[in-house]
């Protein structure tokens, strides 16, 4: 195809800034590029100006792809890359994105176009900002996070007190807290469905009516009318959820689109207003979009507006958060073009990521999935493909599995270091991908064990430390008497090792104290436990705390025990004296306590438990109760919160060269690594988790037939003229579990293809406490059978256990009994042994002998008098004083910079990081500068003398920083200085051009003051109104990496100077080491 494709009908005489279109064909597009396009690629690209659908499959550049085409339309005539608007939905693909786009149109000749990209959510958070007014919506309303949104809806559930509420609570029968959890479920996928609870009623309503004919309100027909029941005061629940928000001003992310469709709808003047500033949209990952986002954009750019949306709805794998895979394959219904004929389709399924042996297993494995969705095509790898390996393994148990991967691993991770060491700049990666944070937990262990670096990222890995899971024991233990299962943690764990056999008396005597005659008779442990903390009153709640104190009979427990029991005991005493200082603080003082952060430094060179340490108290600070502060038992009811409400704690380890991610399969979509790892592919094993709920027995779940993309053997329950209720449940929760597994061979094919160079898949017969075999899920089957069809020499069955006999045991829990307390390292033990005596050796501050040191009566019962009490009571508050003061003078508090910064801020936090901490932690007004206001207006007089003036955030206004310019004066001799400059008569390409580039895993926004073509190299200058004070020369270093992104090029093809307007004087400094120290950030 060529330009003559797209239709003159839509193409928009916007491109001012090109001043004669281009012939381009395709071999001219490959030029500018700098690679050669697929046929398929060719086709997307070179489409005509008109609604259309990329199916791309896994790995073959679609962001490629979209962003050759702007640059395609661009350099044609067709569309001014200024006026694109590209939505995706993480802040990073925003990035990457954008980038991509503005470096493809500059290599067609525009420099200085800055396309618009966004999150699908901040989109249409923009329309509510820019029009919310028209349906009462606040500017400055507050927006909840996650943390804010459940204590709001928690204490708004529990305020509710009307007839009408009360009695509905009553009959569901739930916590307060587990009723707060349902409603906010269901609110967020009514919002993601775009379905009003209203709808929710009057459905349930007719269920609950059709069940009682049918099914006489007995047996299966009777839960499911309950459900119902419980479904409608959920959804009652939700619009007073809503009203709550809007009387105070408050909204959350699942609003944002919600909102915005309201005010498109009552509004359609918004809708051209919108439209009248862009000539093309571009739509990324369009299978994980919800039916809200769809239907919002359907109504702003439906009806032949130029939109083309990318994605592989064989990677759909986010239903679960409300996404429909039926927006992409319903794309070209959804947005036809303007003679309502359906938009065109498009398939890309040249792999140029992993090579052939990948491919063929993967394609294996989707082949049921690609027959169901129009476009999708099977992977086919391009003739210079470089070969992959694939190994399959079945083993006995998780133990033997676990081991084989830490040693294959390991095996690949000596031979990736020792190419590294040899080829300058490899870049090989490898990635271990789970479905839960067990799995990560258990495959980090036994990789650390072998001295393997990882890195784990999330709340799996910052709860799951060790060092902050015994810190977090202690803090429930201080706050809450009953917290029997952390008190358990500390007692049992490295410290205190106290046994089980003292752990049964000691609950035996709690359970006595509590007001029972001893313990009953029990057939588990389990019944132990759930024993332990029987009683629905507080007060008669089984407390292992209260027992510390009072043990009763020390003859019943081992001498070890009594001794621990009278140190925790002591421990807990003295924290609860401390339990009104500021959160952090208190966090602080239990890590010393406990002795963790020492303990954490000799267990873990790598710094992954300490700087897990330091998250945990980063967390503790920013956390907040309405009220704007919080307290210890706020502070654990958070954290409660955010793993029953999977809210998202931000932990990374720190970055170790070399170091193998271990992440799970969602987590690891959009990336790309050397060499991957898929474990634990077994049945009830793969993917594991809590299996969602069904609406039939859930009422936090959307009923299917409330949902625009119900399947026709979904959308009818019952069917009156069918067969018994209990038959017609049995047959529907089939078709559930079959759409379940669609969306488990999603994410099984997601997995296979970030493999590049090597994939390994096992799976086990025998999980850790199975009763029965797990044995291969049909997936590990299917590998197998593709890699037994496959060339031998790239594909191989490393190991594949036969089944175990009928009524065969466990083998990892079949014989004996479970290690407790778990042994210590033996290495760690002598470490901490070392360490103690060396501390012993050299403390000469011996504690004060209060009966030597002072004329004291001794007791008479070999304890301590009155007197002695009083003195060390004395004793314990200097100390505690004293400690206090000591921790005032060396207090410090970590303060995280956001991950959107501006370059300003950034490379003041690399100059000045305490300045800058400080004013993170204490924002403070500045006094107005009018030398930094005509610093503006110097900047803008440069810009309007060049000719070109482009829009900026207040933020970002150009000169801000010129604080030398303290007249009118001043500035009118600067501009005569400036006239006498070799820049003055030069053409630049650029002028206060806008950017974003990501360093240390954050996004850097600034502005380059100019930019000029030298032949075939660039310079970036940067304006200096007065002295060289406020030079640095990072400024150019970020720079120079942020032009090269834009034009696709080396930053070495970049120059860089500062130009001192004054003189004249223009200074160089060599920022190389500068550039390689911030790309060494990431």
């Amino acid at each position: 195809m060529s330009g003559d494709n797209v239709s003159g009908d839509n193409v928009n005489n916007a491109s001012a800034n090109h001043a004669v279109p281009l012939d381009m064909d395709r071999g001219g597009l490959d030029a500018v590029l700098g690679f050669h396009l697929s046929d398929s690629q060719w086709e997307a690209v070179s489409a005509p100006l008109a609604p259309g659908v990329i199916v791309a499959g896994a790995g073959t550049g679609k962001t490629t792809s979209m962003s050759a085409r702007v640059a395609y339309l661009s350099a044609i005539g067709a569309v001014d890359p200024g006026r694109v608007l590209g939505l995706t939905f993480t802040n990073k693909a925003a990035s990457a994105l954008v980038s991509s786009i503005r470096s493809r149109v500059a290599s067609v000749g525009f420099a200085e176009a800055e396309p618009s990209v966004f999150t699908y959510n901040a989109f249409a958070s923009r329309v509510v900002t820019d029009y919310g007014l028209r349906i009462g919506h606040e500017p400055k309303a507050t927006l909840l996070t996650d943390g804010l949104r459940y204590q709001h809806a928690y204490r708004m559930v529990c305020s509710l007190n009307d007839d009408e509420v009360g009695e509905g609570l009553a009959r569901m029968g739930r916590r307060p807290m587990d009723v707060t959890d349902l409603m906010l479920r269901l609110d967020s996928e009514l919002s993601e469905l775009a379905i009003d609870p209203r709808g929710v009623v009057e459905h349930d309503r007719a269920l609950i009516a059709q069940l009682d004919v049918l099914g006489s309100g007995r047996g299966i027909a009777r839960e499911i009318a309950e459900k119902a029941r419980d479904r409608m005061m959920l959804a009652v629940l939700i619009e007073r959820w809503r009203e709550y928000k809007t009387t105070r001003d408050l909204w959350e992310y699942i609003d944002q689109v919600r909102l915005a469709q309201r005010i498109v709808d009552q509004f359609p003047d918004t809708i051209s207003d919108i439209r009248s500033r862009l000539d093309i949209v571009l739509l990324d990952e369009y299978q994980d979009t919800s039916i809200a986002q769809r239907q919002l954009l359907q109504t702003l750019f439906g009806d032949g507006f130029p939109v083309t949306a990318v994605g592989d709805p064989c990677q759909a794998i986010y239903s679960w958060r409300g996404a429909s895979v039926d927006n992409i394959e319903s794309f070209p219904q959804h947005f036809p073009r303007t003679d309502q004929r359906p938009a065109s389709r498009y398939s890309l399924a040249e792999n140029r990521r992993s090579g052939p042996a990948v491919l063929h297993v993967a394609n294996e494995i989707s082949t049921d999935l690609r027959a169901e969705h129009a476009g999708a095509d099977p992977l086919i790898p391009p003739g210079d493909a470089s070969p992959a390996r694939v190994d399959v393994g079945l083993f006995d148990t998780i133990e033997t599995e676990v081991e084989f991967l830490a040693t294959r691993v390991g095996e690949v991770h000596a031979a990736v270091e020792k190419r590294r060491a040899s080829v300058n700049g490899s870049d090989e990666s490898i990635a271990v991908l789970c479905t839960t944070g067990k799995n990560i937990r258990r495959v980090d262990r036994a990789l650390r064990a072998r001295g393997i670096p990882t890195r784990v990222t999330g709340a799996a890995a910052l709860l799951a430390d060790p060092a902050v899971a015994d810190t977090r024991a202690l803090l429930e233990v201080v706050n809450e008497p009953t917290a029997n299962t952390s008190l358990v943690r500390l007692l049992a764990g490295a410290r205190w090792r106290v046994g089980a056999r003292d752990l049964a008396v000691l609950g035996e005597r709690a359970y006595a104290l509590a007001g029972g005659h001893g313990r009953r008779d029990t057939d588990s442990i389990h019944d132990d436990l759930n024993d332990a903390v029987a009683g629905s009153d507080a007060v008669e709640a089984t407390a292992l705390a209260d027992a510390l104190a009072d043990p009763g009979p020390t003859e019943h427990y081992s001498p070890r025990a009594i001794e621990a029991f009278a140190e925790v005991s002591d421990l807990v005493t003295r924290m609860r004296a401390h339990t009104s200082e500021p959160i952090s603080d208190f966090i602080a003082r239990a890590v010393r306590e406990l002795g963790v952060d020492v303990e954490a430094a000799l267990a873990d060179p790598s710094g992954t438990s300490p700087s897990a340490l330091d998250d945990f108290h980063a967390l503790a600070a920013s956390v907040t109760e309405i009220d704007g502060r919080v307290s210890l038992g706020g502070f654990l009811t958070w954290l409660r919160d955010a793993e029953r409400f999977n809210v998202t704690i931000p932990h990374t380890r720190p970055r170790v060269p070399g170091a193998v991610e271990i992440m799970t399969v969602f987590a690891a979509k959009g990336l790309e690594f050397t060499h991957v790892f898929v474990p634990f592919v077994c049945e009830k094993a793969f993917p594991g988790g809590k299996p969602r709920g069904r609406w039939l027995t859930s009422p936090g779940v959307v009923p299917w037939p409330l949902r625009r993309d119900v399947p026709p053997h979904l959308a009818v329950f019952p069917d009156a003229d069918g067969e018994s209720i209990s038959k017609q449940s049995d047959r529907y929760a089939d078709h559930l579990r079959a759409l379940e597994e669609r969306n488990n061979e999603r994410l099984a094919y997601v997995a296979l293809t970030r493999a590049e160079e090597s994939l390994t898949v096992t799976g086990h017969w025998w999980g850790a406490g199975q009763s029965k075999p797990r044995g291969p899920h049909r997936f590990l089957q299917q590998i197998r059978a593709a890699v037994e069809s496959a060339d031998p020499d790239m594909c191989r069955v490393v190991m594949w256990a036969p089944a175990p006999p009928d009524g065969a045991d466990n083998p990892i829990t079949g014989n004996g009994g479970v290690s407790w307390p778990q042994p210590v390292v033996p290495s760690l033990r002598a470490e901490l042994t070392q360490a103690a005596a060396a501390v012993q050796a050299t403390n000469t501050t011996e504690p004060i002998a209060v009966t030597e040191s002072l004329s004291l009566n001794e007791s008479s019962g070999g304890g301590e008098t009155a007197d002695e009490q009083r003195v060390r009571v004395w004793h314990e508050t200097y100390e505690a004083l004293m400690e206090d003061h000591r921790l005032d003078q060396v207090d410090e508090h970590v303060v995280r910079l956001g991950e959107h910064v501006g370059a300003t801020t950034f490379l003041r936090a690399l100059r000045e990081p305490d300045a800058v901490a400080l004013d993170l932690l204490r924002p403070m007004p500045r006094q107005p500068s009018r030398a930094a206001t005509r610093g503006v207006a110097w900047h803008a007089w440069v810009e309007t003398m060049f000719g070109q003036q482009s829009l900026m955030a207040v933020d970002d206004l150009p000169g801000a920083a010129d604080k030398d310019i303290t007249s009118d004066a001043q500035l009118e001799k600067l501009k005569e200085a400036f006239a006498n400059t070799r820049y003055a008569g030069r053409e630049p390409v650029g002028v206060e051009r806008g950017f974003s580039v990501v360093l240390g895993g954050r996004v850097i926004n600034g502005r380059i003051d100019a930019v000029f073509a030298e032949e075939d190299r660039f310079e970036v200058v940067d304006w200096k109104t007065g002295g060289t004070a406020s030079i640095d020369s990072r400024q150019l270093a970020v720079y120079r990496l942020a032009w090269a992104q834009i034009a696709g090029v080396s930053w070495r093809d970049v120059d860089a100077a500062f130009v001192m307007v004054a003189t004249g004087d223009e200074i160089r400094p060599d920022t190389d080491a500068e550039v390689e120290s911030l790309l060494a950030l990431d």
